[in-house]
């Protein structure tokens, strides 16, 4: 087995290499600035590359190099993220379009870089990491949260799209867990005295941080691999606290209201020419 991680610094991603390689497995793990940690550099079964996944010849380079050197490739999960906290009036087009540029983009790069090696072999797994934001948006996390539900998007039509190559895909849900990915969120620049971003944000995550944040990212990467051999895997895999769960629970109850309401009255609308 060899797999291809894309943002392994820290966190989740850090953890999954980890403990991929403690299991003998081949890991190529992906960097932007070409920096490491030391628990996985020096393993001869890894492979660390300097990638930018917005460019599309960076991807297909590292993929090429991938092949190169361990000859195979199996599985691929798409990890990077980081956060932009504001609302969607404060948030920039700068901004939000370099947020989807690494989390919708990215991926969709490597996606495609990586999908005729797994038809070809009639074989393969890829794991999208989304977020449970994407599923049921918090409020000044919205242009973050728009970017998982679209990578969420695309991960269920593929899903469809490379079912008959034997390819099997899933959107990991992650719930809030600790790790370095909250202290990398940043604020916007341009903040609006009107909605007090900084100071709802510094008080959420002081709530949170008491309540909402008891996950291991350990524990979560051995979530993931559990599901890296099975012949069917579920869409969404929801790995987090209870709070995860009960967002989720939340979000499908308000859908299933929406859409029992509404049926009887707009099911059977015609419109005139």
């Amino acid at each position: 087995m060899c797999t291809f991680y894309e943002g392994v610094s820290s966190g989740v991603g850090l953890c999954l290499c980890q403990e991929l390689l403690l299991r003998g497995e081949k890991v190529v793990g992906t960097s932007r600035g070409n920096v490491f940690s030391p628990t996985i550099s020096n393993h001869e079964n890894f492979l660390g590359l300097q990638v930018d996944i917005t460019n599309s010849q960076s991807v297909q380079n590292s993929i090429d190099n991938t092949i190169k050197h361990f000859g195979i490739l199996t599985h691929v999960v798409n990890n990077a993220g980081y956060g932009k906290i504001g609302t969607i009036e404060e948030v920039s087009d700068e901004e939000a379009r370099k947020l989807m540029d690494v989390l919708y983009f990215g991926p969709l790069n490597i996606l495609r870089s990586v999908l005729p090696i797994f038809r070809n072999q009639r074989n393969g797994y890829i794991f999208n990491v989304c977020s449970i934001a994407g599923f049921k948006p918090p409020s000044r996390l919205g242009n973050y949260s728009s970017c998982k539900a679209a990578l969420s998007a695309v991960t269920e039509a593929l899903a469809i799209d490379v079912k008959p190559f034997n390819i099997k895909v899933s959107s990991i849900v992650l719930g809030f867990i600790v790790t370095d990915f909250h202290v990398n969120n940043s604020f916007c620049k341009n903040q609006l005295p009107e909605y007090e971003t900084s100071k709802y944000w510094t008080d959420l995550c002081s709530e949170v941080s008491k309540n909402l944040l008891p996950g291991d990212p350990r524990k979560v990467a051995q979530k993931i691999i559990e599901n890296g051999d099975k012949e069917i895997l579920p869409f969404n895999i929801f790995i987090g606290p209870v709070d995860t769960f009960s967002m989720a629970e939340s979000k499908i109850s308000d859908l299933n209201e929406q859409v029992g309401s509404q049926r009887n009255i707009y099911s059977n609308v015609v419109l005139e020419k």
